[in-house]
């Protein structure tokens, strides 16, 4: 087993094409996007930890969300090759995709993806892998963070997944010129 935690953090490169990155943009126009909040276990209550520099969400369907999840498949299995573990030889299921839009100055604090509002009674279990890609590359700012100083450089149609818990906190810093689109999806 390897102790080295960025291990665990595969970035796939060019894992959607360029056109169905397009595609799905495309189709985002009529997409309503609302602000994101985190949930606190302390006060039992969901709000956002960037003040009014939280990004925007959406569960919203698009014509292509259904494939855009569907093909999740391949970079989870993909995954699951890399890290060659007998013991993880498969997973209960994962998310359908939730967008994220940050607009300029809009960015996600830091934080580590041990969510529990993916349950809602028929799914059991606990989120185990982050599955986030990114849809364009045309804007500027919005790194992804995740130890506090490791970047990962996005290009539009990347994956990258890691492991949902709290030794993989993460966060984007604010966009500065542009609309940066992403989506998450969780697998358990």
């Amino acid at each position: 087993m390897i102790y080295d935690l960025k291990h665990y953090v595969q970035h796939q490169k060019s894992f959607l094409p360029k056109t169905f990155c397009d595609k799905v943009l495309g189709e985002m126009k009529s997409t309503k996007f609302e602000e994101h909040t985190f949930f606190n276990p302390k006060t039992n209550q969901h709000a956002p930890m960037s003040g009014n520099q939280e990004l925007s969400m959406s569960f919203d369907n698009t014509p292509s969300k259904n494939e855009l999840t569907d093909r999740l498949w391949n970079a989870i299995k993909n995954y699951k090759e890399f890290i060659n573990m007998p013991w993880f030889s498969s997973w209960q299921g994962y998310s359908a995709v939730r967008f994220n839009e940050y607009k300029e100055n809009k960015k996600m604090a830091l934080h580590c993806d041990h969510t529990k509002d993916l349950f809602d009674g028929e799914r059991k279990g606990i989120p185990i892998l982050s599955v986030l890609g990114v849809l364009n590359d045309d804007y500027e700012g919005g790194e992804f963070i995740m130890f506090d100083d490791y970047e990962i450089e996005f290009k539009q149609g990347d994956v990258v997944i890691f492991p949902s818990l709290f030794l993989y906190p993460h966060k984007v810093e604010p966009v500065t010129k542009g609309t940066r689109y992403s989506y998450i999806s969780w697998v358990w």
